[in-house]
C-alpha cells in the first residue's frame, strides 16, 4: 500500500512538473466565410480577459488598398474562453466598391482605453498604389461592449502638410495618463517608381488625449526611415518604439520621455543589435517583472520562423527564447492575460498552397515562458 501511495505521489508530482503546452486555434481560416484571403491580425483583451481578434477580409486578392478593384473589409471574432473557441464573424467596417472603385478599410489596430472602450483604427481609401500615392485619412470605430457591437465608422483626416500616412496594424497602447498611443507610417511626398531603398518612410507618434475623440500626428519623427512599428511603456515611464527597418538586420529602437507639456520627446534613434529580424511587422509588449517580449520573423530571406525574444534591460539587449512557428509566417500581435499567459495572433502561411494565410491564435503558458528565460 505504501509503495502504491508513493507511486501515486511521484506520478502526481511528475504531472505537476510537466511543462504546459502551447495551444493553437485557427481564427480566420483561408477559404472560409465566403473569403479566400485573410491578412493583418489585430487583437485586444476586454476588461474580462475576453479576446477580440480582427483581420482584413481581402477576398480574391492579397493586394493592399489601392492595388485592387474590389474593397477590403475588416472583420472580427471574439473568444470568451481564453482562445479555445470563437464566435462567428461580424464586420467592423465594409468598403463600398459600387460607389468608388477599390474603396475599403484595412490594416486595423486595436486599443483598449482607460475606460475600457475598444478603439479600432484602420487605413481607408482608394488612391492608386495606396500608401505611396496618398492615404489622407484614417478610419475609426469603437465598441463599449467588449467588441460585440461597433459604432459607425468615422473618418479622421491627417494633416495637410504630409503626403500620406497610415496607422501601423496590430495594437496601440495606453499610458499611465490615459493617452492612447500608436505609431503611424508617414510619407512626406510622392516618389517615382521604384521607391528608394530604404523606403523614405518615417514612424511618427499618433495619439489621443480624450478617449479617441480627437487625434494628433506628432511632427517629430519617432524613427526616421522606419516603417511599421510598435510601442511599449517601460517601467520607468519612458516610451519605447521598435520599428522594422529596411532590409534584414536589427530592429530600430528609440525612446521618449513625456515632458511637463504632456508631449513625448524622442531621443537619439539606434538599433537593437541582438534582435536580428526580417523586415516584417512584429510586436513588443511588457510582460511581468519588467521583462519585455518581442515577436518577430527570424529568417533573413523569407518570411519564416516566428520567434519570441525577451529583454530584461528595457530593450537594449535581447535573447531569443522560443520559436513559435518554424514554417512560413508573417505579421503578429500579442496580449498578456491576467494570469500571465501570452496570447499571440499571427499569419500562418505554412499550410497555404497559394501564398495565403490562416490567422492563428496561440496561447503560451506563463510557466513555459518563465522556464525558457
Amino acid at each position: 500500500m505504501k509503495r502504491f501511495l508513493l507511486f501515486v505521489a511521484i506520478a502526481s508530482l511528475a504531472a505537476a512538473c510537466k511543462s504546459p503546452e502551447i495551444t493553437k486555434t485557427v481564427v480566420f481560416a483561408e477559404d472560409s466565410d465566403n473569403c479566400h484571403f485573410y491578412r493583418i491580425p489585430a487583437m485586444a483583451l476586454d476588461s474580462q480577459d475576453n479576446v477580440i481578434a480582427v483581420a482584413d477580409r481581402r477576398y480574391e486578392s492579397l493586394a493592399d488598398l489601392g492595388y485592387r478593384k474590389t474593397s477590403i473589409d475588416v472583420s472580427t471574432r471574439r473568444s470568451t474562453d481564453g482562445g479555445r473557441t470563437w464566435s462567428s464573424q461580424s464586420f467592423i467596417a465594409r468598403g463600398d466598391t459600387s460607389k468608388v472603385t477599390g474603396f475599403g478599410f484595412g490594416d486595423a489596430s486595436l486599443t483598449r482605453t482607460k475606460s475600457g472602450r475598444l478603439i479600432c483604427l484602420m487605413a481607408c481609401g482608394n488612391g492608386p498604389k495606396g500608401f505611396r500615392r496618398g492615404l489622407k485619412e484614417a478610419a475609426l470605430s469603437s465598441s463599449d461592449d467588449g467588441g460585440i457591437t461597433w459604432s459607425e465608422v468615422r473618418v479622421i483626416p491627417f494633416p495637410d502638410n504630409i503626403h500620406s500616412a497610415f496607422v501601423a496594424s496590430g495594437k496601440g497602447i495606453v499610458d499611465k495618463d490615459g493617452d492612447i498611443l500608436l505609431s503611424a507610417c508617414v510619407l512626406d511626398r510622392d516618389y517615382p517608381d521604384p521607391m528608394p531603398v530604404p523606403w523614405p518612410i518615417d514612424a511618427h507618434l499618433f495619439y489621443s488625449k480624450d478617449e479617441g475623440q480627437t487625434w494628433t500626428l506628432q511632427d517629430e519623427a519617432a524613427f526616421k526611415l522606419g516603417d511599421e512599428a510598435k510601442l511599449v511603456s517601460l517601467p520607468d515611464g519612458r516610451l519605447l518604439i521598435s520599428s522594422r527597418v529596411g532590409q534584414y538586420g536589427p530592429r530600430g529602437i528609440n525612446t521618449a520621455i513625456k515632458g511637463n507639456d504632456g508631449i513625448y520627446h524622442w531621443g537619439e534613434q539606434g538599433v537593437a543589435e541582438t534582435l536580428l529580424a526580417n523586415p516584417c511587422n512584429g510586436d513588443i509588449i511588457l510582460w511581468r517583472n519588467g521583462l519585455l517580449l518581442h515577436s518577430f520573423i527570424k529568417d533573413s530571406k523569407e518570411r519564416k520562423g516566428l520567434t519570441l525574444a525577451v529583454s530584461s534591460d528595457n530593450g537594449q539587449t535581447w535573447k531569443d527564447i522560443m520559436t513559435l512557428q518554424e514554417g512560413y509566417a508573417a505579421y503578429s500581435t500579442m496580449v498578456v492575460f491576467k494570469n500571465g499567459d501570452l496570447g499571440v495572433l499571427y499569419e500562418d502561411g505554412s499550410n497555404s498552397p497559394d501564398g495565403g494565410y490562416d490567422i492563428v491564435f496561440l496561447r503560451v503558458p506563463r510557466k513555459l515562458i518563465k522556464d525558457s528565460i
